[in-house]
């Protein structure tokens, strides 16, 4: 198809615009596109010269696209999500891009994403408040140095609202399916609103994944799990109205939400019998844990009252926050195998643990894995040690058999009654998608992530054109700070989408050896680490050994760097109509849209970033 078509208007053109083309003879004919008259020049307004000179040779030039440079496509994206990176989303896209128009479709009643679902007791970050926070808006108030859940979600909402993220959300809106349409260059979402059963279709130019790497909770494999007669829960789908006040309780799982659950309910329950068949290391230092040294604290601290006083004042707030997120930015040290200081770090950890767990030293022999801290994510888990030493808890490494109307039956054959079961077992790990994603031909995400999960820069899955995730295969941090990685993923994909706009492109995939040979360099970078030491973790899909699938082939501050400048020559791209067979169309008559409309062209002054002074005693003389 043809640039330009004799009795089509192109995309983006608009009634009025004026249009050159090369007849069949070789002459230059300007035509303008009919005027509507309801929103054509007002009466008097001067028009502009339709009839450009012939150029020589012009019967080899390609049609002019008549518009100015600045005139940029209209977008569309839509977000599926409203956690911390659909928030984040929210903001920033709104702000940067012009001519957009923005939806997050959110499955929940409330932004938050984890911090709305995880209401669990003792639920909290493992990450210093003073880090896990976006970047524009710091929080002067933090009441503990490492934040509960309740906290987290309050600072979001406050944000949320500042910001004016509800004005682009739309709550109870589930994902159901999504496809690529070529020849449209347009994703197809399916979308349930949950609140009515409806289910509708939405399109798009863009389609954006802000649903996390964890999001999709599942009870444990055990025989007879649903015939427990007493109270069944699963830590990610907590029921707050659950009394565990002089109950026994069994507590299966000890990854993060196990270890912060047992300090939580050890203090009120009767007994405590906690399950847990794995092995794990439970660290003294966690992200941070400078300032927990420096200050004499154990676990975690409430900040004074002077001290959030002081805070009022941002400057003095921000220099506190530069050295907190120096601290968190330095933990990477610690991931690169066999080096002193992983050496020495896994020294610390085990003096730790064993010192803790003296009362009960047979825990301590169950507990220490042969795989270095952090090969598993490592859990600070403040007052976690202590309590599996308490009397009232029962620490029972020996493997479940099946769960019995009354309780627990383990291998050995015996049976422990309790009241309540707490299943703290995490999340599906298998990066398998809930709903069917087709991208290239139709393919399905799953089968393209089969064996292997590949998602350029962790934003940009093989084979799904016009499509980024937040946080996808190999783009979440192991070490650093999260949220700051998610807001540079966030201008990455705001660079592209505003490469696509301005230059008048359909669409934008990977290409499949470019993510292939980034896929390579993952692999062998990984080798030196403590990550592909044997330990099951999520980071390898659930699995003891196999390929790191989750984290970013570095530090956070690294991934930022290279978050930077997107390496647009790794993409393949489609053309819109204009610029189709001329790629180059879209720069136009050689104007710009306030040098057409006579407005202000200096604003670029108002924006100047100037270099520094450098002063001299005496001006250069050359010699002389």
């Amino acid at each position: 198809m043809s640039a330009i078509v004799e009795g089509t208007q192109p995309h983006g053109l608009r009634n009025g615009d004026v249009l050159s083309h090369v007849t069949a003879n070789g002459d230059v004919k300007a035509e303008a596109l009919p005027q509507d008259p309801s929103s054509g020049p007002k009466a008097g307004t001067a028009q502009p010269t339709t009839t450009p000179t012939p150029t020589p040779g012009a019967a080899n030039l390609p049609p002019l696209y008549d518009h100015c440079i600045d005139d940029l496509r209209p977008i569309k994206v839509i977000c599926i999500g409203a956690g911390i990176s659909g928030m984040c989303a929210a903001i920033r896209f709104n702000q940067r891009i012009q001519n957009l128009d923005f939806v997050a479709y959110e499955k929940n009643a409330d932004i938050g994403g984890t911090w709305f679902e995880n209401r669990y007791p003792g639920v909290r970050c493992d990450i210093p408040s003073h880090s896990y926070q976006y970047t524009f808006e710091s929080n002067t108030a933090w009441s503990e140095y490492y934040a509960a859940g309740p906290e987290i979600q309050q600072y979001l909402l406050h944000t949320a609202r500042k910001y004016g993220v509800y004005r682009y959300v739309k709550f109870r809106h589930e994902l159901k399916g999504a496809t690529w349409h070529a020849d449209e260059g347009k994703w197809e979402l399916k979308i349930q609103n949950l609140a009515t059963g409806e289910t509708f279709t939405d399109t798009c130019d863009f389609y954006i994944s802000a649903t996390g790497i964890l999001n999709k909770w599942k009870w444990p494999e055990i025989e007879g799990l649903q015939s427990f007669q007493g109270t069944l829960v699963h830590s990610a789908n907590w029921d707050s109205s659950i009394d565990l006040n002089g109950k026994d309780i069994a507590l299966i799982g000890a990854g993060s939400s196990g270890i912060q659950i047992l300090p939580q309910v050890q203090p009120i329950a009767k007994r405590v019998d906690h399950y847990m068949s794995g092995k794990t290391w439970i660290s003294p230092i966690g992200f941070g844990s400078e300032e927990l040294v420096e200050r004499g604290a154990i676990g975690n601290f409430k900040h004074t009252p002077e001290e959030l006083e002081s805070w009022k004042d941002l400057k003095k707030y921000m220099e506190y926050r530069h050295k907190i997120e120096r601290s968190v930015n330095e933990a990477s040290l610690i991931t690169i195998f066999g080096t002193e200081t992983q050496k020495n770090f896994q020294l610390i950890n085990r003096e730790a643990m064993a010192k803790k767990l003296e009362k009960k030293p047979e825990i301590m022999k169950a507990l220490e894995p042969n795989f270095p801290p952090g090969c598993r994510r490592l859990t600070p888990g403040p007052g976690y040690l202590e309590a599996l030493v308490e009397d009232n808890v029962n620490f029972i490494n020996t493997r479940i058999k099946r769960v019995v109307p009354e309780g627990i039956e383990t291998v050995d054959g015996k049976v422990r009654k309790v009241d309540v079961l707490i299943c703290a077992t995490g999340f599906d790990t298998s990066l398998k998608q809930a709903v069917p994603i087709r991208g290239e031909d139709g393919v399905l995400l799953d089968d393209a992530w089969n064996p292997v999960p590949e998602c350029y820069f962790g934003i940009c899955p093989v084979k799904m054109p016009n499509h980024f995730r937040f946080l996808g295969p190999n783009g979440g941090p192991g070490t650093g700070s999260l949220i700051h990685l998610v807001e540079t993923a966030c201008e990455y994909m705001i660079k592209c989408i505003q490469k696509l706009q301005l230059e008048y492109i359909k669409s934008m995939v990977i290409q499949d050896q470019a993510a292939a040979q980034l896929s390579k360099h993952i692999d062998t970078y990984f080798t030196r680490t403590i990550y592909t030491q044997p330990c099951k973790s999520w980071m390898k899909r659930g699995k003891e050994t196999g390929r790191v699938v989750t984290l970013w082939p570095g530090s956070a501050m690294h991934g930022m760097v290279a978050f930077r400048n997107p390496r647009f020559e790794d993409f393949k791209y489609t053309y819109l109509p204009e610029t189709e067979h001329d790629r180059f169309s879209w720069l136009g008559n050689g104007l710009t849209q306030a040098q057409k409309a006579d407005q202000v062209t200096t604003d670029y002054l108002d924006h100047v970033d100037p270099p520094p002074v450098v002063e001299f005693d005496k001006p250069e003389t050359n010699g002389a």
